[in-house]
Order: C-alpha cells, then structure tokens, then sequence
C-alpha cells in the first residue's frame, strides 16, 4: 500500500464535492470521531499533512469505513 494524499481519501468519501469541501468534511468526520483521532495521534498525524502514511489510511478505513462501499 503506498502513500495516499488526503485530498484523493477525500474524494473518495465525498466523490460529489470540490476538492477543498471534500477535504473540509473529512476533517469533520475526524473532529468527530474520538477513537480515530486516537489512532491517529498514536500514528503522529498532524491535520496540516498532506499524504497519510499506509498505517494512517488503513485507520481512516478502519474507524470511517471503506469509502468504495
């Protein structure tokens, strides 16, 4: 698994926005979900970053759900 730009994690959650609202929502689901703000701070996110790491993605799809289903 590589390296994905939160832009494009994004998208995939929210494929009918812009780019920047997508992004905007993502960090709102972040807001809102302790347990993945948990993980992700055990994993050294920063919300300025711009790619997630393989171990950050998988908690985004762990805690939010793969966004292909």
């Amino acid at each position: 698994m590589n390296a994905i730009y939160i832009s494009e994690l994004a998208q995939q959650y929210f494929p009918r926005s812009n780019t920047r609202s997508a992004v905007t929502q993502l960090r709102r689901w972040v807001q809102l979900n302790t347990e993945l703000q948990n993980r992700l701070e055990e994993l050294h996110y920063h919300k300025s970053q711009r790619s997630l790491t393989p171990l950050q993605h998988a908690a985004f799809i762990k805690y939010l759900g793969d966004p292909g289903e």
